[in-house]
């Protein structure tokens, strides 16, 4: 079994899987980490750069009033003066390739911080997604314990009416039946919060109680698949986990600032060409100017001797830096290694939990089936069925929370081992 066939929430849940797939490009989160990817192609640009020939120039135009040496008094002049050159790298010791690439490796960081994000916030979906199908049930639930309290307030206030019972007995009653009437309202209050928050998050309108399902779908057998995924990550060279990958990025990165540290007081080539003049016109004597237009080509060199151990400091600092990753990308490779197969096993124990309360439900629903049979007959009364309802309710709660619980970890560990399917969902290029 690969990442791909191990069941995820909305692999049961049709409506969430649309939801997940139209939140890459209306929900509010994900635009503003769009725009992350758009700045880290922009930083990509500008540190392509580097590598172009650069184009400028200047221009002055000046009224000066001169005194010369071989003239009496001062002459008023117009100086005319421009200078247009392009300036082509040619050889840098590799220093402008080196910044180029980093360019490059920053931008796969951001795509790949907007994949893990995606993935998170997905995993966010899927809970809020699963507590508004319990929240709806719960509301459910509150709404028949009103109703059944009521009834017994009903049916307590006709017997104290008739002295059948005290009211000692009718207090209890009614101390009930009101913290019922709270119970389904703050069920409710709760629920519509749900609704609200999962609506914010998508950038949809609420969804309505008909579409959200009533239920939420018994587990398939996946253990073993489970367990196959981690050994085949476990088995690989290099961790794949977006984490994982940053830091061997971020390590690649020093290493590139190291080679351009070691540049730094190396002579660095450029092709230059270009265009200059230079004119002077003295307005007593218009014939009398000076002007020395010039078009030029050539190799420019500059060289750094000596920067006050500038450069020395720079290369002991990425030197410092690249052994500090080194020993934190191990530290991390282990605690990545030993999270997957943590919640691996979480998520073996969320099964067995859920198998329980599974057994538990079927034996609810059988026994709810039994009395009411009961009931057709007339052996037992309508409240001894809504205790057993309530019973169902419970019992339901409790099966479909623990459900939840084992499809949120399943989700958590694809996620650690870098195979959520959900990611599928994102264009190719992100």
């Amino acid at each position: 079994m690969h990442a791909q066939d191990v069941v995820t929430p909305e692999m049961v849940l049709p409506q969430l899987d649309a939801i997940l797939k139209r939140a890459v490009a209306q929900s509010p989160r994900m635009i503003s980490r769009a725009v992350d990817l758009e700045i880290a192609e922009n930083d990509l640009i500008a540190s392509r750069a580097g590598l172009l020939p650069s184009v400028g120039g200047n221009y002055s135009f000046n009224k000066a009033r001169d005194k010369r040496g071989d003239l009496a008094g001062r002459l008023d002049v117009d100086k005319v003066y421009y200078n247009f050159s392009l300036n082509q790298p040619l050889f840098h010791w590799g220093e402008r390739r080196n910044s180029a690439r980093i360019g490059q490796i920053r931008e796969t960081i951001a795509q790949g911080q907007y994949r893990d994000g995606y993935r998170l916030y997905a995993q966010e979906l899927r809970s809020l997604y699963f507590s508004m199908i319990l929240g709806k049930l719960r509301a459910k639930r509150a709404a028949f314990q009103l109703e059944y309290n009521n009834r017994l307030l009903q049916q307590g206030e006709e017997r104290l009416a008739k002295k059948v019972i005290s009211e000692a007995l009718i207090f209890g009653i009614r101390i009930e039946a009101e913290r019922a009437a709270i119970s389904a309202e703050r069920a409710i209050f709760d629920y519509e919060n749900i609704k609200a928050s999962f609506s914010r998050l998508t950038g949809e309108p609420a969804p309505s109680d008909e579409s959200i399902p009533d239920s939420i779908p018994a587990l398939p057998p996946q253990t073993t698949g489970i367990q196959n995924v981690l050994a085949s990550y476990l088995a690989q060279a290099e961790i794949p986990s977006v984490e994982a990958v940053n830091f061997r990025h971020s390590l690649a990165i020093e290493k590139l600032n190291l080679a351009n540290q070691k540049t730094r007081l190396r002579p660095k080539f450029n092709l230059v060409l270009g265009i200059s003049q230079d004119e002077q016109s003295y307005s007593l004597n218009v014939a009398q100017k000076y002007q020395v237009n010039s078009q030029y080509v050539g190799i420019s060199a500059n060289w750094t001797v000596f920067d006050g151990f500038s450069a020395r400091s720079g290369v002991r600092s990425a030197l410092a830096k690249i052994r500090q990753l080194e020993g934190d990308y191990k530290v991390l490779s282990d605690r990545i290694a030993q999270q997957a197969q943590t919640q691996a096993r979480l998520a073996g124990f969320h099964a067995r939990y859920a198998s329980i309360n599974d057994r538990l439900l079927d034996s609810s629903q059988n026994n709810l089936i039994s009395v009411k049979e009961q009931f057709a007959r007339g052996v037992i009364a309508q409240e001894d069925v809504s205790v057993v309802q309530l019973g169902l309710f419970d019992h339901q709660i409790n099966a479909y929370s623990t459900r939840a619980d084992y499809y949120s970890q399943v989700s958590e560990f694809l996620g650690t081992v870098a195979q959520d399917p959900v990611l599928a969902n994102l264009p190719l290029n992100k």
